[in-house]
């Protein structure tokens, strides 16, 4: 898997801090592939194992609040509420199927994403974004485009896990098994490894050279 899909753009402060003080992290799904109703309890399984994995002393909490995600209106409502009344310390949000769908106009889309991850960034809390999965053969792909490309550019404010990219590249690769819901499994792995990687960094690794 080429390092662009898996290189988040900026640190995990809060989330740094929690480990380093042996805390646990507490953790805030949103979205249709990261904590569905049915499903999800095997899929957030699935991430929670990937990211222990990885980081194997993370003393980590999956906060029980809300499944599938819908209009990224009703999401930032719904992560406003849960984040009052929880305190996560990092929100995992996938972002943009119900949108594009929706056919919602790609520039409210940004504002909200804006508006979003300036909110929680006044509150101290790490947000990362995960864009919608690439589906071939399916009419409403097509839609997906304009939504991606406003996440993406969403980079320069809040790090983002490129599904969209990784499950195009892996559909295109030899052999891939990237299809509809295989492809969709995936996730966990994708965005267990973009975390880690941010985790795994020792203070002489950051991009300013110091330590937080």
């Amino acid at each position: 898997m080429p390092d662009i899909f898996l290189k988040l753009d900026h640190g995990l402060d809060r989330t740094e801090r929690r480990i380093a003080r042996a805390a646990p992290v507490r953790l805030l799904l949103v979205g249709p592939h990261l904590d569905d109703p049915a499903p999800g309890v095997e899929r957030r399984t699935a991430l929670e194992a990937e990211l222990l994995r990885r980081l194997p002393d993370l003393r980590l909490e999956v906060l029980d609040d809300f499944g599938t995600g819908g209009l990224a209106r009703d999401d930032f409502e719904r992560i406003r509420a849960a984040v009052k009344r929880l305190d996560p310390d990092l929100v995992i949000w996938e972002v943009g199927v119900g949108d594009a769908l929706a056919a919602t106009d790609p520039q409210d889309f940004a504002r909200i994403l804006e508006k979003a991850a300036q909110w929680l960034d006044r509150r101290g809390v790490d947000l990362v974004l995960v864009d919608p999965p690439f589906v071939p053969h399916v009419r409403h792909e097509q839609l997906y485009g304009r939504i991606v490309n406003e996440i993406l550019a969403d980079r320069d404010r809040a790090n983002v896990v490129h599904f969209y990219g990784a499950t195009t590249y892996l559909f295109s690769s030899p052999g891939s098994a990237a299809r509809g819901d295989a492809g969709r499994a995936c996730l966990p792995v994708l965005v267990a490894e973009a975390i880690g990687r941010i985790l795994k960094r020792t203070p002489a690794a950051r991009p300013d050279g110091g330590a937080r």
